[in-house]
């Protein structure tokens, strides 16, 4: 009945306010940034990914841009690393997408989520915010499943992801490409990649 759907979308927007459960949702804010450029600061990386925010977010989610998304930056400079700890669980999911981010001129960097990072307790949203990374020039490594995604298959197994998308690149602007392996140390792939072009035509 009515009363229960309040009742549940109030208990929802509880797990989603930072003054709720800051500490039961922190780990589903977090993403850890690999392959930092040397001396790079904390502040320069809060720049970086709130101008990354800023120019992807697409019309329709329900992010304040006047305010910023990002609470904290930590850096590790020894290992090259940091957390960067978001507003909001949406959005920390939607900054995935920002794999690959040019950080510095010609360094991009590593995103992904952290080790401590619980899958089952990061609840969607149905106004989950996305970002269009391809504005930025990176080639979102999750191929979303849907009318524009290609299947190819029948690859040698000996070569790499940019051997292959100088291939597919002939046919148009890559927005998205995986190619499938073992493990992400593998050497040789399964022989069969996904990818999604700019323009579904």
């Amino acid at each position: 009945n009515a009363a229960d759907h309040t009742a549940a979308d109030l208990a929802l927007a509880a797990i989603y306010s930072d003054s709720a459960a800051p500490q039961q949702t922190r780990h589903a804010r977090r993403l850890y940034v690999g392959n930092l450029p040397l001396g790079i600061s904390e502040e320069q990386i809060h720049q970086s990914f709130k101008s990354a925010i800023e120019k992807t977010l697409l019309p329709g989610s329900h992010i304040d841009l006047n305010e910023d998304p990002i609470l904290t930056v930590y850096i590790n400079q020894e290992r090259r690393f940091s957390f960067v700890e978001f507003k909001s669980v949406e959005l920390c999911n939607a900054c995935m997408a920002l794999d690959g981010l040019e950080i510095q001129p010609g360094h991009n960097v590593k995103v992904k989520r952290p080790n401590d990072y619980i899958p089952t307790n990061a609840l969607m949203s149905p106004n989950a915010p996305v970002l269009d990374v391809s504005r930025l020039g990176i080639i979102s490594s999750s191929v979303l499943d849907g009318p524009n995604k290609v299947f190819i298959g029948g690859l040698p197994y000996h070569l790499q992801d940019n051997q292959v998308m100088e291939l597919l690149a002939a046919f148009g602007k890559i927005k998205a490409f995986h190619l499938v392996k073992e493990n992400p140390e593998a050497e040789l792939s399964k022989g069969y990649c996904f990818v999604e072009y700019a323009d579904p035509s």
